[in-house]
């Protein structure tokens, strides 16, 4: 009889006083919280204006889904109001431009030149791992001068809504089968000559002449992991000719030179440039020597790229 009181009362009890349940966050709040914690990260550091990189499964692939998600963090973070946030396909752009793949101190200088053209003081990569009920997601700030990060958050978006059919579409599509790339043959710089260092290789494309002016079209190619300046001194790199006479550089014909301003190039980045030199009054021509005389990286190194010689037909236009 005792025992049959106990249960009544306990039933009473649990009908007067329901035990509260806490209902799973849905997509909209789950996604409303990982915006507010990169706007929080953000607005502590002071900064204001953010770019996405699109989002990567764990294998750093960028899917659909992916993309998807960049887009989805991007508009809540326009709703909350608080920050800026820039065109994704116009960042994607810019990273392009300075052929960024990932963002690292390695390359911190193309990823601050890739930032300033959207005007962004952070950058946000992201993570996806799909699990069997959900998304979850890791993403890092990162500072743009220097690449390094500067804040994380972490959450998980239900499958639900738009994401879940993108997931199942993902899951119905045929693994794509990767084609091996063909082994590139051992090259062999092109052009007039070269010169190779640990730093960059430099190779004379062409060479013309009008008159006492000779002007060096060259191709110059990274071979640094790491962001390199390549500067030359003017009054010491020279052109010359086959009667061992100097051609020097003058100053108002090459302003924007590789030996007044110097050339900044990121890993594997290859630039154009042209030098031009004029010939004192008694000159001799082709074939031509390269004299350069470097300052950056190497500070004093010197060589010579002999064997430069002008094309027949362009040698018989100067004439």
């Amino acid at each position: 009889m005792v025992r049959r009181l106990l249960v009544i009362a306990a039933l009473l009890l649990s009908a007067c006083f329901p035990v509260a349940t806490t209902a799973a966050p849905t997509y909209d709040e789950s996604l409303k919280e990982l915006a507010e914690g990169i706007t929080a990260e953000t607005l502590k550091a002071k900064k204001r204006r953010i770019a996405l990189v699109e989002f990567s499964d764990s294998k750093g692939t960028v899917s659909p889904i992916g993309r998807f998600l960049t887009d989805e963090l991007a508009t809540q973070l326009l709703l909350g109001g608080e920050v800026n946030v820039a065109e994704r396909t116009v960042f994607n752009a810019a990273l392009k431009k300075f052929r960024l793949t990932r963002i690292d101190p390695a390359h911190a200088h193309a990823v601050s030149q890739a930032a300033k053209r959207v005007q962004a003081d952070v950058l946000v990569t992201g993570v996806y791992v799909q699990t069997p009920g959900d998304v979850r997601m890791t993403l890092k700030l990162i500072r743009p001068r220097d690449a390094h990060v500067m804040g994380a958050v972490r959450g998980t978006l239900p499958n639900a809504g738009p994401l879940a059919e993108l997931l199942k579409e993902a899951a119905q599509r045929p693994a794509e089968k990767k084609v091996p790339e063909p082994k590139p043959a051992a090259e062999v710089p092109a052009g007039l000559g070269s010169h190779r260092n640990e730093f960059y290789e430099l190779v004379v494309q062409s060479l013309t002449r009008q008159g006492r002016q000779a002007r060096l079209d060259m191709s110059i190619q990274s071979r640094s992991p790491r962001d390199i300046k390549v500067l030359c001194l003017l009054q010491d790199t020279v052109l010359r000719d086959e009667k061992g006479t100097i051609w020097p550089q003058r100053i108002e014909d090459n302003r924007e030179g590789l030996c007044t301003r110097g050339i900044e190039l990121s890993p594997r980045e290859t630039e154009r440039l042209v030098l031009t030199f004029t010939a004192p009054q008694e000159a001799g021509g082709s074939p031509f020597a390269l004299q350069l005389h470097e300052t950056a990286p190497r500070h004093g190194a010197r060589f010579t790229i002999e064997g430069l010689a002008i094309p027949a037909q362009a040698s018989a236009k100067t004439r």
